[in-house]
């Protein structure tokens, strides 16, 4: 037995690393926003309650949201601590579509975002430490308030932002992002579909001429370092045809551009999300959605990514066969959500599941014994970098994350060093893979035997 075993290990060494798309189950209906909140991972959608959290192994409600007609969360944020969410809902017969979440039930926020029927909250975005809503609301409570909100200091009212409904997205705003310092919104209404937010923030300024003027509208925006890793791009997602290129698109020192090779324009096509991980000249940028993009003999189908200086190409060997409409990062992994049925049903995740990072130059020791576990085993980590908050994760051969059954034996933090003791008890006979993280940064990762 011992034989095989180090066989088995021996092999898994050589193979040393790979990533998957693997299933997450279902809340329960199509995800429409992602958020990682107090490091709980939060989904929200169309389905039971509009708001659901994974606790590791499957998804469970989160209080529970409602409305009377087609109720959804489009948007969640986790800002000063609490969690936000804005969508179309009712928390009470005045009072609509923004809430957040005290730890055990959904309260108002000032007397909500809404308006004619209809009315929803699509987007949030923090600029200069304050939570702005975006939407096609016309009012707070009784008060006029059109398409951007901010949040007042007290958390207790919203204000009309940059004086009014901004010029190009006066039928609504999809998405907001900060980008060199300055307030961008995107939505519906005309050509180019996009504003950005004066200085005295009274009043919204058109951009450059000569960008987007063909299609509906702007969906996706995210500041990103293009077209290299000294400068930052705008990049713009949606539902475009013309110049300066269909379904993505950039902004750079007021002059349009395109984001490398081209997506597709059909009559569906659009661009829904972005997310980004960047760290001084290495980083990605994803997009979700639903379209088409093309490098050398691949093609991605509706999820796509991008590093600074290279094409977007596909994440993974799966095609998503529905619109990607939310994208985050959590625990090292990539979760998309939508209203797909593969890969996963209507949120899944990306990353690698076997990595034994035996060449991680940062890594001194990354033992764990005995191996099988009979019983316990004690998993030893040593960095010669500082460790701050290590944890452990674990996922069974699936990919699948478990409860935790491990806490922490020793943390001696001037070593860089840390035990952990995992508990076989609960644990299955089979194959599972940990992964330690410190402050959401991967550090090690291996693969432990259950007799």
């Amino acid at each position: 037995m011992k034989r095989l075993v180090l066989a088995v290990i021996s092999i898994f060494l050589v193979h040393s690393s790979f990533a998957q798309w693997g299933a997450m189950g279902t809340p329960g209906g199509k995800v429409r926003a992602l958020c990682v909140h107090n490091g709980t991972l939060y989904a929200g959608g169309d389905f039971t309650g509009l708001v659901k959290k994974w606790n590791g192994s499957s998804w469970v409600a989160a209080g529970s949201l409602s409305g009377t007609s087609s109720p959804k969360v489009n948007a969640l944020i986790s800002y000063n601590g609490t969690l936000y969410a804005g969508g179309s809902f009712s928390l009470s017969a005045t009072n609509y579509n923004v809430a957040k979440w005290n730890g055990s039930a959904w309260v108002a926020v000032g007397e909500g975002l809404q308006g004619v029927a209809g009315s929803e909250v699509k987007a949030f975005c923090i600029f200069n430490g304050v939570l702005y809503a975006g939407g096609t609301f016309t009012q707070s409570g009784t008060s006029s308030l059109s398409k951007v909100g901010k949040l007042n200091t007290a958390g207790t009212a919203w204000a009309q932002a940059g004086g009014g409904a901004p010029s190009k997205c006066s039928a609504g705003v999809y998405a907001m992002a900060v980008y060199y310092n300055e307030f961008y919104v995107g939505g519906q209404g005309s050509a180019p579909w996009i504003n950005k937010m004066n200085v005295q923030g009274t009043g919204w300024v058109d951009l450059a001429a000569s960008g987007l003027q063909s299609g509906t509208g702007v969906y996706a925006l995210m500041s990103f370092k293009y077209p290299n890793a000294n400068s930052y791009s705008l990049f713009i997602g949606g539902d475009f045809t013309s110049p300066p290129s269909p379904t993505v698109c950039t902004y750079y020192a007021v002059t349009w551009g395109t984001s490398f090779n081209t997506f597709s324009a059909g009559t569906i096509d659009q661009v829904n999300c972005f997310a980004a991980s960047s760290a001084g000249s290495t980083g990605s940028i994803y997009a979700g959605g639903v379209f088409t993009v093309t490098v050398g003999a691949s093609t991605a189908t509706n999820l796509a990514k991008k590093p600074i200086s290279g094409p977007w190409a596909p994440e993974g060997t799966n095609t998503f066969n529905g619109s990607v409409r939310a994208l985050c990062f959590y625990n090292g992994y990539l979760i998309a959500g939508g209203d797909f049925t593969s890969p996963g049903t209507n949120v899944t995740r990306y990353g690698t599941t076997i990595d034994v990072q035996e060449n991680n130059d940062n890594v001194v020791v990354n033992n764990i014994y005995p191996n099988p576990v009979v019983n316990a085993a004690i998993l030893k980590v040593q960095t010669k970098n500082a460790l701050q908050q290590p944890e452990l994760r674990m996922m069974d051969a699936n990919g699948n994350e478990i409860v935790n059954h491990s806490s922490v034996n020793i943390f001696n933090r001037a070593q860089n060093e840390v035990e952990f003791k995992i508990d076989r008890e609960g644990l299955a006979a089979g194959i599972y893979y940990y992964m330690v993280l410190d402050e959401e940064r991967k550090v090690a990762t291996g693969k432990l035997i259950v007799e």
